[in-house]
């Protein structure tokens, strides 16, 4: 686990209204944000260099980096983090085993970032030309809901694929080795896959490469990056919160704004050391967008609906139970069209 402080400037940079700042005082001045080196945290980089969480009180902010999504939560319920900043698929799971977290924000759509990427001597043209493979992913992970909708949409027996558990490091190599004939993974490690040139992309999260109907869209990811919280946090500081959401959502729209990609893109990579032509490459995966709508709703529940298919959760509970819009309500009442049911 790593710790980092950032030094945010005096002269922050005016975008938006920051009236929702100047509303109560925040009850505490210290922000320590769970973090990662993905693009889906370029609105935390932005909010930090800009000096909009100072703005909004934040004098102490500080990130932590965990070697998995699992740490992370569990230390944002031990209140050492006050944002988790997740795929979907962990707080739907944690709040269906009475964990108390809650959903504050929806951060970027990532259904497009996942990847199932094939050797080009594997010969795959149908969907059916998947049982004859070994295909690895990160059981567990989002690309297990992407390869259920895979099989569920195309009609396959999930149970006839040939999956290799294995992290994404491990997919690359062994992809490359032939150990397996195909990866289904997130950004960089599709990119990355493609590459070498002798692989093809068979279907991203959102479009099929199949030959039948190449290019044809056809979802099959419903990943999305959110803002988690816990429930100790919120109703302890509920100021804070409305501030710290205003800080991420005005970040939000910054980072959306092509007019700031390259600014941002150069900003992101900066702070994770990464190589912008991968930056440039993977950055339109994602669609930062702040909005509590249908398609937030519906991304979340079937979700949740892989976790009942998968034996994973017995029984489905609404995602709008355990979301709390309110603060992003405060910010801009029309980013909030279908309301959370949380209350403090």
């Amino acid at each position: 686990m790593e710790r980092r402080a950032f030094v945010i400037g005096a002269g922050a940079v005016a975008l938006g209204s920051p009236s929702v700042f100047a509303q109560g005082t925040a009850e505490t001045n210290r922000l320590v944000l769970g973090f990662g080196n993905d693009p889906v945290f370029a609105p935390h980089m932005v909010a930090m260099e800009k000096g909009w969480f100072r703005e909004a009180g934040f004098t102490d902010v500080t990130t932590k980096t965990f070697a998995g999504g699992a740490i992370a939560g569990e230390a944002l319920v031990a209140g050492e983090i006050a944002l988790w900043t997740p795929g979907n698929l962990p707080p739907v799971s944690m709040a269906h085993s009475g964990i108390p977290i809650v959903l504050l924000g929806n951060n970027a759509i990532a259904t497009t970032a996942d990847k199932l990427v094939a050797r080009k001597d594997a010969n795959i043209k149908a969907p059916e030309d998947l049982y004859r493979i070994r295909i690895g992913l990160l059981q567990g992970s989002t690309a297990s809901a992407d390869i259920y909708y895979l099989a569920r949409h195309y009609g396959l027996d999930e149970k006839r694929l040939q999956i290799v558990n294995m992290p994404p490091p491990e997919q690359l190599a062994a992809l490359n080795s032939g150990n397996i004939q195909a990866m289904l993974c997130w950004q960089p490690w599709g990119y990355n896959a493609l590459k070498s040139g002798t692989t093809a992309l068979v279907h991203s999260g959102t479009a099929s490469g199949f030959e039948a109907n190449k290019g044809a869209a056809v979802q099959v990811s419903y990943t999305r990056s959110v803002f988690v919280a816990s429930q100790e946090f919120v109703r302890k500081n509920p100021v804070a919160t409305r501030k710290m959401m205003a800080a991420l959502v005005r970040a939000q729209r910054y980072v959306a704004d092509p007019r700031n990609r390259e600014e941002v893109v150069d900003l992101f990579c900066r702070n994770t050391k990464q190589d912008k032509q991968l930056a440039t490459a993977i950055w339109d995966d994602y669609t930062f967008q702040p909005a509590f709508d249908q398609a937030f709703a519906n991304d979340m529940k079937a979700m949740t609906a892989y976790l009942v298919a998968s034996g994973r959760i017995k029984s489905a509970k609404d995602p709008l139970d355990y979301t709390y819009s309110d603060p992003v309500a405060a910010v801009d009442p029309a980013l909030v069209s279908v309301p959370g049911r949380f209350k403090l």
